[in-house]
């Protein structure tokens, strides 16, 4: 019995000396990684980088020559040298047999005889004396995939422990090719920064040498320190004797200075000046340049002669008085009409209002609904048809929005419905089943040609009927309005969408009308990317075409339509930086409403300062852009390059693409804008905690 605890107890001593050679290797390994990770930072370059790592793993593993592979997976088929220790190595061409993939895939294989394996196939036969043996291992980062080659000379160098050791080295090395990776691609961004540079500084030369303009630098004391001369033979004065005359001009100067103590960008400061006698006038533009403190040097610009231009100026300014007078009448008439109609709608609209605030039974609630959406097309249309100045300079503008074109229809129909009784007139609904619920297209805007060119068909139809089609043809909807009217004469089509025409001047007189309803149907249905066109018959009626882009949705739209269960995310601790209150208690209650915990900074600094505090471990950080003290690209920018790498999301009103570029750059994974809407916000969270699983 006591032979038997012995040899156990020996076993246990035999054991626990065996954990610690493991512990002590362990610790070992874990310095000279944390070695390799402080040298690595200090590095000049890629080289440097990649010598450090091999520094680490020849401790363990004896090799010979090494080398990076690297290719896009989605545009290159083929791996290219990153980095290496030999330029023979380097002309090696690399394609995937299997291998490979099965590397980046996360395992590390030993190769005995590489000569037999279809990645070194293209390799001569005076190669295979440098890679009689091979480990290999791989990762994806990015969109790349990166692969480590460790060669030797020497058959079966490599054993499943050496396999081991580079399977243990995987996060150094991954770690390692990102820095390499993003060095190198750093480097190409500046060689290509820097020909760019050359090419401009070549191009301004070239410019300021054939330039009509002149180009001009002055000092903080209006002394000028460059000025190049002008192209323009026809302007004969030399710049210096214009510029002479700078100082006797003191209202001239005055302005410029003032100009100058604001340090803002001046355009078309216009100047008069005589040259033997003749008057001459020059514009100057230019904006302030610094030093590399931020001091502001002076100013530089152009100036250029304007003589003909003012000449020109003088002579509009007298046509377009005439014209002027020539529209008055007309914005007279369009200004009555404003304020007439206006007038009246101002209390329908204001009595609606009251009314939808007042206890309605449902049947009730559906009838101010529907004149509350009459009421407010009319006044949309109101407003682009008494604009002349809209309808004139082309301003219109589109808001698309999901719409069931049935309803906009019925809507018209319902509008139309008491003036079509009174005229016995049947109007007739025909649309094809495979019309869709729902389209994208500004709904107001297609409300309102349709109204046009019903209301047109009722008001021209005397007895019969008018009929609304709607089909679905070649991804393309299809839209026919066709009535049993008085038609219109074939040789008034050219000038029946012009602006304040009608078919027929009598017309006018008879049935009323401003002759825009046409003219405003044909842009809109242009700036949908359709067309209109009609055939007509005296006497018979007319059938007007619209043909428009059918799209049944957008991704806006389909976020809106996501009815995703919440309870697929599970809880997250949420940093919310944004200084607004009334935001901070809009996103905290929607975000807790979802389950998630939140935690709300009041600017960028106080961000920073929670995720350095770590009481909190926060698995996301939605990050507004604008923040007094610190704001959330800087705050961004400063907790990458410490090395945060959890999603940081912006949720701003900076809503331009520029906006969206400069949250990229800074490091932020996603880009949400205000006004908020949880379903988009769900959206977003869900993105990325997937991304992070």
């Amino acid at each position: 019995m006591t032979g038997a605890i012995s040899e156990k107890l020996q076993e246990t001593l035999f054991e626990l000396n065996r954990v610690e050679e493991r512990e002590q290797k362990f610790k070992e390994e874990n310095r000279a990684i944390l070695s390799a990770i402080s040298a690595m930072s200090g590095a000049s370059n890629k080289i440097e980088v990649f010598n450090t790592l091999l520094k680490v793993i020849e401790r363990y593993v004896s090799f010979d020559n090494a080398l990076v592979l690297t290719r896009n997976k989605e545009t290159e088929d083929s791996y290219s040298c990153l980095v290496s220790t030999s330029h023979s190595v380097e002309n090696f061409l690399w394609q995937d047999g299997g291998t490979f993939s099965r590397c980046v895939n996360g395992q590390t294989v030993v190769l005995y005889a590489p000569e037999r394996v279809k990645e070194f196939e293209r390799l001569q036969s005076e190669d295979f004396d440098s890679c009689r043996s091979a480990i290999i291992t791989g990762m994806t980062v990015n969109a790349s995939e990166s692969i480590l080659i460790l060669l030797a000379a020497e058959k079966g160098r490599f054993d499943t422990k050496a396999q081991q050791v580079v399977e243990r080295f995987r996060p150094l090395i991954e770690r390692t090719i990102i820095d390499i990776d993003y060095r190198e691609r750093l480097q190409c961004l500046v060689s290509v920064k820097t020909q760019e540079l050359t090419a401009s500084r070549q191009r301004f030369r070239d410019f300021a040498k054939t330039a009509g303009d002149w180009f001009w630098e002055i000092n903080n004391n209006l002394q000028f320190t460059y000025l190049s001369s002008p192209s323009n033979e026809s302007f004969s004065a030399e710049p210096q004797a214009i510029m002479n005359q700078f100082n006797r001009q003191p209202d001239v100067k005055h302005r410029l200075l003032d100009l100058i103590q604001l340090e803002q960008p001046f355009s078309e400061v216009e100047w008069k000046v005589y040259q033997e006698g003749r008057e001459q006038w020059i514009s100057l533009s230019g904006r302030p340049y610094y030093d590399k403190r931020g001091n502001c040097m002076g100013f530089r610009g152009t100036a250029k002669d304007i003589t003909a231009r003012k000449q020109r100026v003088h002579e509009l300014q007298q046509a377009r008085q005439q014209a002027e007078s020539a529209n008055a009448a007309k914005s007279q008439f369009l200004a009555m009409m404003s304020h007439e109609i206006r007038t009246p709608l101002n209390a329908v609209m204001g009595l609606l209002d009251t009314l939808q605030q007042s206890p309605l039974d449902g049947e009730q609630a559906v009838w101010v609904s529907q004149m509350d959406k009459s009421a407010q097309l009319l006044l949309t249309i109101i407003n682009d048809i008494l604009d002349l100045s809209r309808i004139e300079s082309e301003r219109f503008s589109l808001h698309p929005e999901a719409i069931n074109p049935r309803d906009s229809v019925t809507v018209v129909f319902n509008q139309l419905h008491e003036v079509s009784s009174r005229k016995d007139i049947q109007m007739e609904m025909d649309i094809a089943d495979d019309v869709p619920e729902s389209i994208y297209q500004d709904g107001n805007r297609f409300t309102q040609i349709l109204l046009n060119l019903v209301g047109n068909a009722v008001k021209f139809t005397d007895h019969g009927k008018v009929k609304v089609s709607l089909r679905v043809f070649n991804g393309r909807l299809n839209l026919l309005v066709e009535d049993t009217g008085i038609g219109i004469n074939p040789e008034r089509k050219k000038d029946i969408f012009q602006p304040f025409t009608q078919a027929d001047g009598s017309i006018t007189r008879q049935y009323g009308g401003t002759g825009l309803g046409l003219s405003i149907c044909k842009k809109l249905v242009s700036m949908m990317k359709g067309s209109i066109d009609f055939e007509s018959e005296l006497g018979v009626g007319t059938t007007f075409y619209i043909d428009i882009p059918l799209v049944e949705s957008s991704p806006t739209e389909h976020v809106k339509k996501d009815n995703t269960d919440d309870n697929d995310l599970d809880s997250l601790n949420i940093l919310v930086a944004e200084d607004s209150k009334a935001n901070q208690m809009v996103v905290k209650l929607m975000l807790e409403k979802a389950g998630h915990q939140v935690v709300v900074a009041n600017n960028g600094k106080e961000a920073v300062d929670f995720v350095h505090d770590g009481h909190v471990q926060f698995d996301m950080i939605l990050m507004d852009m604008s923040m007094p003290v610190l704001c959330g690209v800087e705050a961004t920018k400063q907790l990458r390059a410490e090395g945060y790498t959890l999603p940081i999301i912006a949720l701003t009103a900076n809503a331009m693409n520029e906006d969206k570029e400069r949250c990229m750059e800074a490091g932020m994974d996603d880009f949400v804008t205000k006004p908020i809407r949880a379903v988009v916000l769900k959206q977003a969270l869900r993105r990325h905690v997937k991304i992070e699983s």
